[in-house]
């Protein structure tokens, strides 16, 4: 019994090594699965950070078109009901070329008139 209860105390004893051995990896591997975690939750928030600045940034560009549009659209009222004659004497008076048709000689005004 004695050579048993040698080889037992030696099993239980390795068992109870590897089970403390466990025990210490434990809060180790659970502090990296924390850490994990808390990179994943920090790159979605980057990314979420990331996004709200791309629309953004898209709600920025189409209000600008739109100001644009409604300048440009006040521009051309300045020169509706004009006839193309009346037109080309404008561009006459600027020293701008003449020839087209009614929308381009007004875009032509109205690009002279941005300058």
């Amino acid at each position: 019994m004695g050579r048993g209860s040698s080889t037992l105390t030696g099993v239980v004893r390795d068992q109870a090594e590897s089970a403390a051995d466990v025990a210490r990896e434990m809060p180790a591997s659970a502090g990296h699965v924390v850490h994990e975690q808390a990179a994943q939750a920090e790159q979605a928030v980057r990314e979420q950070a990331e996004k709200a600045g791309q629309e953004r940034a898209r709600q920025a560009r189409k209000t600008e078109r739109e100001q644009a549009r409604q300048a440009h659209d006040q521009a051309r009222e300045r020169y509706e009901g004009l006839t193309k004659a009346e037109l080309s004497d404008r561009l006459a008076e600027r020293d701008l070329p003449k020839t087209g048709n009614v929308d381009e000689l007004t875009e032509r005004l109205i690009e002279d008139d941005s300058k």
